[in-house]
């Protein structure tokens, strides 16, 4: 994928302004081509190491398993269709594994499997509003958790490759692809740095980093970063409804305490 995207770089990218990082400077496609032959080097610390649990075979997945797409017999209780494959694909098991998104909790959850998500003590003073957003919250996280257990005890290759997933590996792959165009070039370049850091770590018998980011590179992902956090947070100004007055209540209501132990 990187050769592919130095080949088009070379041909169709052109300098053009990143306003979170310069207003006056223009981003270099010679700095794009820099850091892909970068990620080529550091491609070794995107692959985990193989184990006896067959987690590295190319293996068909469904990216999109929701209730929509995973039709049901009312009846029988079994599944009878699968739709929506446009999007499948075949790639090594532990890249692309994960928990569906009609079993995915979409808050924190707990990575140990004895501690399961309860009602606070002041549940049953609660309006009901406030009682059934708890028993969702509750419901999601159990049904995430059940999924997990579910998963140890009957399907081990998966868990296996569960127990693989590192966002610091898989993020680059999951970047370099059409990087220019999606004007992802700062989460390349976090992706690639975090990998360098980490490299002992990730690759442990390869001997030094081959890669590394001068200081006043970093000084400079630094000043972006900041600024890409400046925006986040005038974001976040604007997110009066939603998930964010949701959680808010749920630590007010003491649900999110148990989290914190």
């Amino acid at each position: 994928m990187a050769e592919n995207e130095k080949t088009l770089f070379k041909v169709y990218a052109r300098p053009r302004v990143n306003y979170a990082r310069s207003f006056t400077e223009p981003e270099s496609p010679d700095e794009m081509l820099n850091h892909l032959d970068r990620y080529i080097q550091l491609a070794p610390a995107m692959v985990p190491p193989q184990s006896s649990d067959d987690t590295h075979s190319p293996t068909l997945w469904h990216p999109d398993l929701h209730l929509d797409n995973v039709l049901v017999d009312p009846e029988s209780k079994r599944i009878t269709r699968v739709i929506d494959w446009q999007s499948a694909v075949i790639l090594p098991l532990f890249y692309q594994c994960g928990v569906p998104t009609m079993f995915k909790h979409r808050g924190p959850v707990s990575d140990d499997m004895t501690i399961w998500p309860e009602r606070p003590e002041n549940y049953h003073s609660l309006a009901p509003d406030e009682k059934e957003m708890i028993d969702n919250v509750i419901g999601s996280e159990s049904l995430h958790k059940y999924y997990l257990a579910m998963t140890h005890n009957q399907n081990p290759r998966y868990w296996a490759a569960l127990q693989l997933q590192d966002d610091v590996r898989t993020q680059p792959t999951r970047i370099v692809q059409n990087v220019w165009k999606d004007r992802d070039v700062f989460f390349l370049r976090r992706a690639l740095i975090r990998i360098v850091d980490r490299w002992e770590v990730l690759c442990p018998d390869s001997g030094p980093c081959p890669v590394s980011f001068s200081e006043q590179e970093r000084n400079l992902f630094a000043h972006e970063e900041e600024n890409r956090g400046y925006v986040s947070e005038i974001l976040t100004l604007f997110e009066i409804t939603g998930d964010c007055i949701r959680m808010d209540r749920l630590n007010q209501l003491g649900l999110m305490k148990y989290r914190m132990n």
